[in-house]
């Protein structure tokens, strides 16, 4: 009898995500981003040698050409995990609040967008682990991150670079774990950025697929990921779902098998959802979708690889489907007769017993809607409508520019 066959079970899979420091250097995983489907495929365009040979055949050489990793993926919401999503596919992100701050200190020097390692002048501050520094200064947005230890003053090296740049006089508080901290997402419209990235290119993130198939670290990593789109659903009866798609370097397999980081963080119900248009409530939303979608376009060059040189983004837009059933009169429809363009406002709280509070906030400021139709699938009528999200400088984050929406969301995450 044959030995028996070393199977690995689908159920323990799991999706590690890790911000890179260079976009297209893999970084391992720090937090285990949980997930219903995950499908990566490396695609190769093979180039076929069909010259002729003085014969009747077609095909004589098979040549692999450009290989690019595409991903879909999704799951329900989880509102730590969630973020890292947002981060990469819009890139303007700043901490807006956070609560038990303790003693600060002023730093040595200012220090630019992509700095790795900060000192302090003078004194100490009492630090827990893990050790989280809350930097902010008068010029530019505050930063939450988490260096590691150093000697009183430092140096101590951070988690991620700084995304922006800090003056000499900007403050360094030490804080205790388990705060409440208010992440901002919108649209990036500068060169400030994750890292100090130039024009304005969010941050780019390892993927790692943990299915145990792989040889000797059981995973495969997928450098330089990039969200092409991104999807969050709110059907009354279901819980929040997400999906995404991202296009990132071919695969390889990970140097060391990774280490799954599962968070006790529980995904929320979309019945907890509230929807307002024109600073109103409506309670007749049984379904929305907010779809985000970001054009990417690798490029090719002639450097002796097969990856791309690089996975630029372009330009960004969003779109909320809604479901208003029943339709109690045709105030929703008259937005769309009407080109009304209200604003938007999308709010989900997860503060059920036993379940650390976290919310999910979704603001558009102009919401101009293009389609609507009346709904007679179920047994009373409804309205099936579209809205496009505008591009607006009230929705635009501290890059400036535009943004066609901010999200924010509330938990007790330090930094993304």
């Amino acid at each position: 009898m044959a030995n028996a066959p070393h199977v690995y079970p689908v159920t323990r899979r799991f999706i590690g995500w890790g911000p890179e420091l260079n976009p297209g250097t893999a970084v391992v995983p720090t937090v285990t981003v949980p997930m219903t489907t995950f499908t990566p495929v490396d695609k190769i365009t093979y180039l076929h040698d069909a010259a002729w040979r003085n014969a009747m055949a077609g095909l004589y050489n098979l040549i692999p050409g450009p290989i690019i990793a595409d991903l879909s993926m999704g799951g329900p919401f989880f509102s730590d995990t969630y973020p890292y999503l947002l981060n990469n596919i819009l890139g303007d992100y700043y901490v807006s609040a956070m609560s038990n701050q303790g003693a600060s200190v002023t730093s040595v020097a200012a220090y630019p967008a992509g700095t790795t390692a900060i000192t302090l002048t003078s004194g100490t501050l009492t630090l827990n682990t893990p050790y989280l520094f809350y930097l902010g200064d008068d010029s530019g947005p505050a930063e939450v991150i988490t260096p590691t230890a150093g000697s009183l003053t430092g140096p101590y090296t951070l988690n991620r670079p700084l995304y922006y740049a800090h003056t000499i006089t900007s403050t360094l508080t030490a804080s205790t774990v388990n705060s409440l901290y208010t992440h901002n997402f919108a649209l990036l419209n500068s060169g400030t950025g994750a890292g100090g990235a130039a024009n304005a290119q969010p941050v780019t993130h390892t993927i790692t697929d943990y299915t145990g198939v792989p040889a000797t670290s059981g995973a495969r990593q997928y450098a330089f990921g990039c969200l092409s789109e991104t999807s969050l659903t709110g059907t009354s009866t279901a819980l929040i779902l997400w999906d995404a798609k991202a296009m990132g370097l071919g695969s390889v397999i990970a140097a060391n098998a990774p280490t799954a980081a599962i968070s006790p963080v529980v995904p929320q119900a979309a019945w907890t959802t509230t929807v307002a248009f024109a600073g109103s409530q409506v309670f007749n939303v049984s379904e929305w979708k907010l779809q985000i979608t970001r054009k990417l376009e690798p490029i090719w060059t002639d450097q002796g690889q097969q990856s791309p040189y690089a996975i630029p983004r372009g330009e960004l837009t969003a779109q909320c489907n809604f479901l208003f059933d029943p339709a109690l009169d045709e105030s929703q429809f008259l937005y769309y007769l009407n080109n009304t363009q209200p604003t938007l406002q999308i709010t989900a709280a997860n503060g059920l017993p036993g379940v650390k509070a976290s919310t999910l906030t979704i603001s558009a400021q102009i919401a101009g809607f293009d389609t609507a139709a009346i709904d007679d699938k179920k047994t009373v009528f409804g309205f099936d409508q579209q809205a496009l999200l505008i591009a607006n400088t009230t929705n635009a984050g501290i890059s400036g520019g535009f943004s066609p929406l901010a999200v924010t969301i509330q938990n007790a995450t330090p930094s993304y």
